[in-house]
């Protein structure tokens, strides 16, 4: 479990904190769902776990960096890279990697018949072909296969059309489910959670102000759409 106790953060000649006096627990074999405005703080708090800023003594319980994977946004690659070629550019810079990547189109037991034709139809295309949404579910495919005991997702769902996004959570709920490992992720479509096992934490102006199951939060609302329950953390 990763566990943080009064945490503050700012960053040189910032007006406010970004992390205000934070307290959360990130437990295992879930899916820590973190979520809360633009500018509340998900990112930094993401770069001080992941040592991308200098880790502080307040955050405990964080692996070795070797055993860290941070999945950032944007990430460019040559547009005439075949996907094939992007999936091993992920597994065989994975230091406990035991997949072959070869000319097959990788499939296993844990994907859906719907995935299973996507990574068909896209092995041999040009990484430029492909949406964006394809783009990062083979991105996120392959990331759930290095075997880590960190993943930090930040924002994995954004831009993209609903069945990629149900494809993608569900594949981040599985490893986290059945693997020992502790996993983060970052995310604004709210309605998705309700399709995954999770623990959410919302942040807001620096704090954690809500930790618990996705439906103790929507209750803080009307009870069925977690947006009013959202507007309600924020006022």
């Amino acid at each position: 479990m990763i566990k943080i106790e009064d945490l503050s953060f700012s960053y040189p000649k910032a007006s406010r904190k970004n992390l205000d006096h934070l307290h959360v627990e990130f437990p295992e074999q879930t899916v820590n769902m973190i979520i809360g405005k633009n500018g509340s703080g998900k990112t930094t708090l993401f770069d001080l776990i992941a040592n991308v800023i200098k880790r502080p003594p307040e955050i405990q319980g964080i692996p070795d960096e070797k055993e860290i994977i941070y999945q950032l946004q944007g990430l460019l690659f040559p547009l005439t890279l075949k996907a094939k070629d992007l999936f091993r550019f992920f597994l065989y810079s994975d230091h406990s990697n035991r997949i072959e990547v070869n000319n097959e189109p990788y499939v296993d037991e844990a994907m859906s018949p719907a995935e299973v034709d996507l990574v068909q139809r896209v092995w041999n295309m040009e990484f430029g072909q492909l949406s964006v949404g394809e783009r990062r579910y083979l991105c996120i495919l392959a990331i759930t296969l290095m075997q880590r005991k960190l993943y930090i997702f930040d924002e994995p769902l954004a831009g993209i059309d609903p069945e990629m996004r149900y494809h993608i959570l569900k594949r981040i709920e599985k490893l986290a489910l059945h693997n020992e490992c502790t996993v983060l992720v970052s995310n604004h479509h709210l309605q998705d959670i309700a399709n995954i096992q999770c623990v959410l934490h919302f942040i807001h102006q620096g704090k954690i102000t809500f930790s618990g199951s996705y439906d103790t939060f929507i209750e803080m609302g009307d009870g069925v759409n977690p947006d009013l329950a959202f507007l309600k953390q924020v006022k």
